[in-house]
Formats: C-alpha cells, sequence, structure tokens
C-alpha cells in the first residue's frame, strides 16, 4: 500500500500517546484486523521503528498540531538513547518491551500512556495503584501494539494527577507535560538515575555492604532531591547526625560505608569515546557528600 493506510481518520492523538498507540486506535476506528496484522499488511516491520510508523501516520490528512503531538510523544531512537518529549534517557531506562500499564486508566481512556515504558515507573499517579502486567501476547517478546476494547474519538482527555499527588512518578508525568520547566535534554534522567541512590543512602543506616534494592528508594530519592541541592544538604547533615561516627573515623568510607565507593568524582579522567559523560547531577551530589563528610572529620 503505497497512498493512505486507512480509510478514516477520525481518532485523534491523546496526551502521552506514541505513534504506536495511536495507530492501533486508527486500526480499531478502520477495521477488525489486530494491529500487527494491519501494519504487516502496509509494510510496517513487526519490530517497528517509530520513524516508519510517523511517515505513514503522517500521510493522513491530520492536523500540524496533532502531527506535532505525536513527535513529542513518540520516542525516537538516536545514538542508542531515546529521544522522548524533550528529553533524552538511557536505553536501561526506557523499555519498548515493557508490558505494563494502569488497567484503570486504560478503563476510563483507552490509550497506552507513553511512560509506562519507562523502567522506573512502577504505580499510577492518577490512581495510585500498582501497574499490572497486559494479559495478550504475554508469550511474546520485543516490541508490541497495543490492544484495546474501545476506540475513543474524544479530544477532552487531560492527564488529571490531582493537587495532593507528590510522587516520583507524577513529578515525571509533570515534568514530560511541561516542557516548559525541563532545564537541560538530560535533566530527568539525570534525576531518575540518581534518585535510588540517593534513596538507598539516606533511607538506611550507615551499611558497609550495600543494601538490597527496594521500592521505597526511589521515594525516598524524590522527596529528598525534588526541592534542589541545598534542602538534601540539610538532609544529609542531619543523616550523619543520626548515623553519628565511631571515635575512630578516619575516611569518608567511615562515614556513609557503602555509599563512598558510588561517588563521582568531576575531576576523573574518562575518554569521551568508550566512557559516559558523568552525571552532572549525581557529581554535584557527591561533591555535597563529600563536603558534609570532610566537615564532620575536621577537615
Amino acid at each position: 500500500m503505497t497512498g493512505r493506510p486507512f480509510t478514516f481518520w477520525r481518532v485523534l492523538p491523546l496526551p502521552g500517546e506514541a505513534a504506536s498507540s495511536y495507530f492501533s486506535r486508527l486500526v480499531m476506528d478502520e477495521c477488525a484486523h489486530l494491529p500487527e496484522l494491519y501494519a504487516s499488511e502496509i509494510g510496517i516491520n513487526a519490530i517497528f521503528r517509530s520513524e516508519e510508523v510517523l511517515e505513514r501516520i503522517f500521510r493522513l490528512p491530520i492536523s500540524e498540531q496533532d502531527k506535532e503531538r505525536l513527535r513529542y510523544w513518540t520516542p525516537l531512537e538516536k545514538h542508542g538513547r531515546i529521544h522522548l518529549a524533550g528529553q533524552v534517557f538511557g536505553r536501561d531506562q526506557f523499555r519498548w518491551t515493557r508490558r505494563l500499564h494502569c488497567r484503570r486508566c486504560v478503563a476510563e481512556t483507552p490509550y497506552h500512556r507513553v511512560w509506562w515504558h519507562l523502567q522506573c515507573f512502577r504505580a499510577c499517579p492518577v490512581h495510585e495503584c500498582a501497574l499490572e502486567p497486559l494479559s495478550y501476547d504475554l508469550k511474546k517478546t520485543g516490541r508490541w501494539w497495543p490492544r484495546f476494547e474501545h476506540v475513543v474519538k474524544e479530544r477532552a482527555v487531560h492527564v488529571e494527577l490531582g493537587d495532593a499527588a507528590d510522587t516520583f512518578e507524577s513529578h515525571i508525568v509533570r515534568r514530560l507535560l511541561d516542557v516548559s520547566c525541563q532545564d537541560s535534554p538530560s535533566e530527568l534522567s539525570d534525576f531518575i538515575e540518581c534518585a535510588p541512590f540517593v534513596g538507598r543512602l539516606l533511607g538506611n543506616n550507615r551499611n558497609p555492604s550495600i543494601p538490597p534494592p527496594s521500592n521505597k528508594d526511589w521515594e525516598v530519592g524524590y522527596h529528598a532531591l525534588k526541592g534542589g541541592l541545598l534542602p538534601f544538604e540539610d538532609q544529609v547533615r542531619s543523616w550523619l547526625r543520626v548515623n553519628a561516627p565511631q571515635s575512630h573515623a578516619y575516611l569518608v568510607r567511615d562515614l556513609i560505608g557503602w555509599a563512598a565507593e558510588y561517588l563521582a568524582d568531576e575531576e576523573e579522567l574518562f575518554d569521551p569515546e568508550i566512557d559516559d559523560l558523568p552525571n552532572p547531577m549525581h557529581v554535584k551530589i557527591s561533591a555535597i557528600v563529600r563536603a558534609e563528610c570532610r566537615r564532620v572529620l575536621g577537615r
């Protein structure tokens, strides 16, 4: 098929909807085919590329505003990174193969929210329930096309997080929805990388061995960092008071245990051809922790 892939284009893209979800809803409005079968019939590979899906959709006479909305919410892979909603994520942070959703969100408005593909996303910030595995194609691997019980054509859909919602997930969704509050393309990626480290440090007593990962790491880290680095400095100081050092404490490791091995150093030499650039947020966090440790050690 070289022309338009659909007879109808009555379905409108929704907030947080990638091209794969929008394509699936277009198929539902068109016929009774499964989206993967329809895609195959018009020449889209089963392991689809976002650019390919967007190109087919953009053959439809939809508005430029809708095209821009789809570009914004559709993850694109460039140089081993995922570009989404003005942010750049590592491949270990975003998984196309992740098959989780909020059943209640889909029941209310049947479309797939792209942030459910983020590895750090565990709970729905709208309904405050855990994300659940999809009930179809559980044995299949790789990329997949969402399916829904019915198609929704109305535009009037907003992501209602509520004023009281203050969780790690709600923070991510708010930042993705409002591009004006993003300071840099890596801001969310850096925050996601730092939060569990900070949460594991501040959420546990001093220990020579790294504590096992826990869901609380994300929330403790989020609440420690959401206000900026000055409040974080106060929290590190409070943690050091609670975890008072032994009289023989001499090294940073004597004060913070396992976490000393995970501090970054902006002066550390690295090869840009083989090493990732240091996370600037982690470097600043490490500098704060070291400074507080030096203060306690009297240096």
